[in-house]
């Protein structure tokens, strides 16, 4: 065996090690942009096809909203405490089994001005409710 042979075996293997890290390297950064370049949900701006039907399969979601200082909002719409019952008369399919009314109340509304307009809400015949809160991911 030739002594030179050796020495070229044994620089090829060096300079394969010395690109290992390299290669590492690379396959780190690929994924880190990967992760980094995820579109969130605000990204992505999805618009669903338009209906011809006139009759939609299933009953539209009926969000009540309180805010802190006790206000409701029907859909968006302000409503009195007082005409809750009478407002809630215009959708007569909130709060069953296939349509739960949404309640979103503000964190830093009252409980008791809360629990006031659940039972408001029990007493006009809402059976299903959803009340929305976020994680706590402390």
């Amino acid at each position: 065996m030739h002594p030179q042979m050796n020495v070229q075996r044994e620089e090829r293997r060096n300079d394969e090690e010395r690109v290992l890290p390299l290669i590492n390297m690379v396959f780190l950064l690929l994924i880190f942009f990967m992760l980094a370049g995820k579109p969130t949900a605000e990204q992505m701006k999805i618009e669903p096809p338009l209906s011809t039907s006139q009759d939609p399969s299933s009953p539209q979601a009926v969000t009540l909203s309180m805010d802190a200082h006790g206000r409701l909002f029907l859909n968006a719409e302000m409503v009195d405490q007082d005409n809750l019952q009478l407002a809630l008369a215009r959708y007569p399919d909130a709060g069953n089994m296939d349509a739960p009314l949404v309640l979103r109340a503000s964190a830093a509304a009252e409980a008791a001005e809360v629990v006031a307009v659940i039972s408001r809400l029990r007493d006009a015949g809402i059976e299903q409710l959803q009340l929305l809160t976020i994680a706590d991911h402390r």
